[in-house]
């Protein structure tokens, strides 16, 4: 089983993502040397999640007592090529990204027999998504402190040579329950390094145009960055319909009603 430091990568380097096909339960995924237990430094404790491949579990540091978070993946839920080469994505790019302010930060990363353990930092306050679910739209001045730290961190992304693909309220996590909690940039499970690509990934409610035209670059980010300010000042995507093919249909004719939000947009005049 493989530990890997955040800040501290320069002894374990990640293999290329050219995979194999689905794991075995004895195949090793990041293919590093160094063994250990995730048991050894943390203390597992409540269910906080779930997802496609495994759940989020809260787990403590036994010796600082740091609470974070472990994301235990499931390694006979990687059925294919694809799977394996996503989880080695998804760790190499947060490895990349720690240490920005905005992102949540890898701590550390376990192989084990069954499991690959993601150790993350908390974030107390949920995610943006829920917020907006309880108190609705935001303010005019609360909305554009966010964007900007949200615009903040999608850039240092880009400069990365990194594309999120999957920019949504519920990858925006709050670090505090305090009502002006920093954000964190959360979720880098489709996130992938920059490059023109073909297949459309991401919650229909954010896609931009380009991606459905069959391209994709950094400015699919921007896009989605803006479909959550929208939401933000109005408290509903702008491309609303009951299907994903609405949603779609609509997104393809561009039809948005700027006039769902309250006096602001009636300054600004739109560039191409």
């Amino acid at each position: 089983m493989a530990v890997a430091k955040s800040g501290s990568y320069t002894g374990f380097s990640f293999p290329s993502c050219s995979c194999y096909g689905g794991p075995s339960l004895r195949e090793s995924i990041l293919g590093a040397n160094e063994t250990g237990n995730l048991t050894d430094k943390y203390v597992l404790g409540e269910q906080l999640g779930w997802g496609q491949f495994g759940i989020i579990r809260e787990c403590i540091d036994k010796f600082s007592g740091e609470v974070l978070a472990c994301k235990s993946i499931a390694k006979d839920r990687l059925v294919t090529r694809e799977d394996v080469r996503g989880i080695k994505l998804e760790i190499e790019i947060m490895s990349r990204l720690s240490g920005h302010p905005n992102v949540v930060d890898l701590k550390a990363v376990y192989e084990e027999e069954n499991y690959v353990h993601l150790v993350m930092e908390l974030c107390a306050g949920g995610e943006l998504f829920h917020k907006l679910e309880k108190h609705g739209r935001f303010s005019e001045p609360e909305a554009r402190v966010l964007f900007r730290h949200l615009m903040e961190v999608v850039m240092y992304c880009h400069d990365k040579g990194v594309v999120h693909r999957d920019l949504k309220p519920e990858n925006i996590l709050l670090s505090t329950k305090s009502s002006s909690s920093p954000i964190k940039l959360a979720d880098f499970g489709l996130a992938t390094y920059i490059r023109p690509g073909r297949v459309p990934f991401g919650s229909p409610f954010y896609i931009a145009p380009e991606v459905l035209a069959g391209g994709y670059d950094q400015a699919a980010d921007v896009w989605s960055a803006g479909v959550i300010l929208y939401i933000l000042l109005s408290g509903i995507p702008p491309f609303w319909g009951k299907t994903k093919s609405r949603i779609l249909m609509l997104l393809g004719l561009q039809t948005c009603d700027f006039h769902l939000i309250p006096g602001i947009l009636y300054q600004i005049q739109p560039r191409d």
